[in-house]
């Protein structure tokens, strides 16, 4: 019997093994960052949900997050510097504790697990005192303007800054293995 010379192809990788390499944990953080952002501003225009002032520092870490996000994508590039992926994921590891941190502040200011800002909860909120500012204009922090299964906006920021924070360390992960 004659044994061939050609040689048996490669095992493909599963198709969660696909998923969970560094070039995709970067788009999918650019991605969600994206997605995330575009909820916010949806809700609020279309919506017609304001936001308030802790709403608005939980939209923060999003923009930044998808730059580097952008960063990892650059980072697992062939010709890339090697030490540029493990970077980006860490930088985007941080981002999304920072993300969790402030969703997680807020949704327990909702709940009133402990206080919010004074200059959003209506605790100390400035009189008009005739420059035609309305104190009924100001969001409160310490109100659930919309929720889904129990589950607030501030909550689904915290729930998603956790999936993030997954991916980044996953992906961090896997690039310092790399590098």
């Amino acid at each position: 019997m004659q044994k061939s010379l050609i040689a048996p192809p490669p095992p493909q990788p599963s198709a969660v093994e696909t998923l969970l390499q560094p070039p995709t944990l970067a788009a999918f953080l650019a991605a969600l960052s994206i997605a995330l952002l575009l909820g916010a501003f949806g809700f609020e225009y279309i919506g017609g949900i304001k936001p308030c002032h802790l709403c608005l520092g939980q939209r923060l870490p999003w923009p930044i997050m998808t730059i580097v996000a952008g960063a990892a994508m650059l980072g697992v590039r062939r010709g890339a510097h090697p030490m540029l992926a493990p970077a980006a994921f860490a930088a985007a590891a941080l981002i999304a504790v920072w993300s969790a941190y402030l969703g997680a502040f807020h949704a327990g200011v909702e709940w009133k697990w402990w206080p919010g800002p004074p200059t959003c909860t209506g605790t100390s909120l400035p009189s008009s005192g005739g420059l035609g500012f309305n104190p009924s204009d100001i969001i409160k922090c310490d109100e659930i303007a919309w929720s889904l299964f129990g589950i607030s906006l501030a909550g689904y920021n915290f729930i998603f800054s956790l999936v993030a924070l997954a991916a980044a360390g996953l992906g961090l992960l896997k690039t310092v293995r790399r590098a």
